[in-house]
């Protein structure tokens, strides 16, 4: 039996509303999640109680997004989570599942996966950067992703941007933020990479390669996000225990875009 601490503080959905409430999270507002779970400390129910809890306080106005990105859907030799030996990678590539936008699992962490399959969750089909949403606009913000450039144009990155969107991290830093890569993609010096990876197209099993944001590696993203914080252009506090940051997606985006022009 795991012995829980006796100075732990013990998180419920209400003690979590309350934090929402005073980090400025409110009815109606379209926000999108990162989260870590381990960061809010003991949640009694775990990772469902911290998205009932997200859901009533947006209320039936709001809309919840989160990443259910799948980067073990790519090419393995792209794979961060996890290093194979190179014998493998034929084997990887002849055998890897095609993305499926009802059953892959996504590695964004325990809330994500969770809200993932919450009901009436929805999810953009692209093979390794897919969002989800639940709610009022779910339907607009999800219904476009495009293959190539992934948080840019055409994808759900966007459209938060269009809506006004809000971001909250919770328990986690900006370089989890893929908001910026969309500030990224509006700069005529952003990186880029390949992106590689298995769909059906026509009924046919085939490998795709389209352009994409080049990885950050906590190179930039924490400096812009020290910097926007800095600014007082977002709100803080705690969430359970996890320190937290609520701020409007659009300007993050404008504060961004300047940054990377010049540092990039």
């Amino acid at each position: 039996m795991r012995q829980i601490a006796a100075e732990t503080q013990m998180q419920t959905k209400d003690s979590l509303i309350e934090d929402l409430w005073s980090i400025g999270v409110k009815p109606g507002m379209d926000l999108m999640v990162h989260s870590s779970l381990s960061a809010i400390g003991w949640v009694l129910g775990g990772a469902p109680t911290v998205v009932t809890a997200l859901l009533e306080v947006i209320g039936r106005q709001g809309t919840l997004v989160m990443p259910s990105a799948t980067p073990l859907c790519a090419d393995p030799t792209s794979w961060d989570e996890v290093s194979v030996p190179d014998k493998w990678l034929e084997d990887i590539r002849i055998n890897l599942p095609v993305f499926d936008v009802k059953t892959t699992p996504t590695t964004m962490g325990a809330i994500a996966e969770c809200f993932r399959t919450w009901p009436h969750t929805i999810r953009s089909n692209h093979p390794i950067s897919s969002v989800c949403a639940n709610g009022a606009r779910a339907q607009e913000i999800v219904s476009e992703h495009a293959l190539a450039f992934s948080e840019g144009a055409g994808t759900p990155f966007e459209k938060l941007y269009d809506l006004n969107a809000s971001v909250l991290l919770l328990g986690v830093g900006f370089n989890r933020c893929t908001v910026l890569h969309f500030a990224e993609s509006l700069v005529s010096n952003r990186r880029t990479k390949l992106s590689r990876f298995p769909m059906l197209k026509d009924g046919q099993r085939i490998w795709e390669e389209v352009p994409d944001m080049g990885n950050d590696n906590s190179t930039h993203f924490p400096a812009v996000g020290e910097k926007f914080v800095a600014d007082k252009n977002a709100q803080s506090g705690l969430i359970g225990q996890a320190k937290s940051t609520l701020f409007s997606v659009p300007e993050l985006v404008r504060f961004a875009r300047p940054y990377f022009e010049k540092f990039l």
